[in-house]
């Protein structure tokens, strides 16, 4: 079995020591299903997100049109009205907050929630892939409130979402490695940035997202020379 090695940075490293978690390493192996080869298969290729801290918010949608969000912290909150008129309000937090890349080829990134959310968090958040090998792309989340006359109430270590990467060869292993220079990562997340605001100019990145790598090329190489 070959492996397929997907980098990354925590673009909050400066306010979060946040890093991915191997689904395998969170399972139970009491649970009988643990013996399952296709539970496994999966389970030890999907990487959790957990939470930083402890964090509680809630929209009230008023009548006249005037909507508030109260939370513990306001600064680590986007939004905007459309996406809170929603059928269900969306909240984008900025934690946790990753970019990702490959030097291989056809390798797609897939963003999902965790089951759990829904239950324990009242939230759930919005999924979503893309060829990661021809536009490295950051993530992060957005959630939509299941019942939007409670609270989101989260507990620093609660799982928020779940990534997966999936080559061409869905049997290969995935390696996670995390850049964790600090000099480094803002220099990334500076050339990231600018990549990304030529490409909403331009939008260059949309026949990307979803056709197959032409001639990969790592967007960082030149820090690491």
């Amino acid at each position: 079995m070959s492996n397929t090695t997907i980098h990354y940075i925590n673009v909050n490293h400066r306010q979060f020591d946040d890093s991915l978690v191997r689904q395998s390493d969170l399972d139970d192996d009491r649970f009988v299903y643990s013996q399952c080869p296709v539970f496994n298969h999966k389970s030890s290729r999907v990487f959790v997100a957990t939470s930083p801290i402890n964090f509680k918010l809630q929209v009230i949608r008023r009548p006249d049109g005037e909507h508030l969000i109260r939370s513990t912290n306001a600064s680590i909150l986007e939004g905007d009205i459309d996406h809170i008129n929603s059928p269900r309000p969306v909240v984008q937090l900025k934690f946790p907050r990753f970019v990702f890349w490959t030097h291989e080829d056809d390798v797609w990134f897939e963003f999902n929630d965790h089951p759990m959310t829904s239950l324990n968090n009242n939230f759930v958040a919005v999924p979503g892939w893309f060829n990661l090998s021809n536009w490295s792309r950051g993530c992060s989340l957005a959630i939509t409130i299941v019942n939007e006359s409670k609270p989101v109430i989260i507990k620093k270590g609660d799982p928020l979402f779940r990534v997966a990467f999936h080559p061409p060869n869905l049997n290969d292993g995935i390696i996670l490695s995390q850049e964790k220079d600090p000099q480094k990562i803002d220099l990334i997340y500076e050339e990231y940035d600018k990549k990304q605001k030529e490409g909403q100019a331009d939008k260059r990145w949309k026949p990307k997202l979803f056709s197959q790598t032409g001639q990969s090329k790592c967007p960082f190489s030149f820090l690491f020379k």
